[in-house]
């Protein structure tokens, strides 16, 4: 992550970063800190200092494991979003200053990007937009795959599907649970499309956003709450439009996600590992 922002190519100087550290009991916040000196000390050629670097803690009660399997179950996915909402919220209210334009949100666990992305993003005019997100995958399943399937059109089986449900109830994207048919800006990509291409998203994907603080200023957020059976990102993309502000998602022009094994990914590898030790070969000559 933070080679990833060292070698941004928008001005350091105009940029103020904040990261937050919530209901950690690891040593994520001395990691942090000694990346951030270590950022603060840079003396590459031609690499200027950020602006501000400010580290916030807030603890918002989550007891949801952080394993992969644990994050992405569909049962706790309404919970795990309504606190994403909650926590990015916070920072934002402790981050956003009076002469910001822009705020970028970025994961942490981004594996590639273009250092070129704040102002290839920016040229769009768009007052919220996405890239689109895939993650590399190892070649027995196949090399590569849509990751972010947040980022999607809205669709008439989506609406019917939400007039269906309890006004708490978060539509969880991309699981059987929840057969919304939406067009998803992952399964648009082609891998020599225009990375320029455009389209208007109705939700979108926290991986990577960039968006106009105006935005977040006329009042648009990240409900930590059911907002018309959505949460956090995929909530602040209905909200924008609903606002009358511009959302929009760049088809073709991407960013890619570590890749993370399941529990079954692991199990496979192991059975992998030992199909391999059993049929080796030893030749003596």
């Amino acid at each position: 992550m933070f080679s990833h922002l060292k070698n941004l190519t928008y001005p350091h100087q105009l940029i103020d970063i904040a990261f937050m550290v919530s209901d950690s009991d690891d040593t994520t916040l001395e990691d942090l800190k000694a990346n951030i000196a270590a950022l603060d000390k840079v003396t590459d050629k031609g690499i200027q200092p950020f602006h501000e670097i400010a580290i916030f803690e807030k603890d918002f009660g989550a007891v949801i494991g952080q394993g992969f399997d644990v994050r992405h179950g569909v049962k706790v996915q309404g919970v795990r979003r309504k606190l994403m909402g909650r926590a990015r919220n916070w920072l934002l209210g402790s981050a956003l200053k009076p002469y910001h334009s822009w705020v970028y949100w970025r994961d942490a666990d981004i594996e590639t990007s273009p250092v070129t992305i704040i102002e290839d993003l920016m040229k769009h005019d768009r007052d919220v937009i996405v890239p689109n997100v895939w993650r590399p995958l190892p070649e027995w399943l196949g090399g590569e795959q849509p990751y972010d399937l947040n980022s999607w059109q809205e669709s008439d089986a989506a609406l019917e599907l939400a007039r269906t449900l309890h006004e708490d109830e978060v539509i969880v994207e991309g699981y059987a649970e929840y057969p919304t048919w939406r067009p998803h800006l992952a399964y648009s990509r082609s891998e020599d499309g225009d990375p320029n291409e455009i389209i208007d998203l109705d939700g979108v994907g926290g991986v990577s956003i960039l968006a106009r603080a105006k935005v977040f200023r006329h009042g648009a957020n990240f409900p930590g709450f059911a907002f018309e059976n959505h949460a956090e990102t995929e909530a602040f993309g209905k909200m924008s439009r609903k606002m009358g502000f511009s959302v929009g998602g760049l088809v073709h022009y991407t960013v890619w996600h570590q890749y993370e094994p399941s529990e079954d990914d692991l199990k496979h590898m192991k059975e992998m590992e030992e199909a391999e030790k059993a049929t080796a070969t030893m030749i003596s000559l």
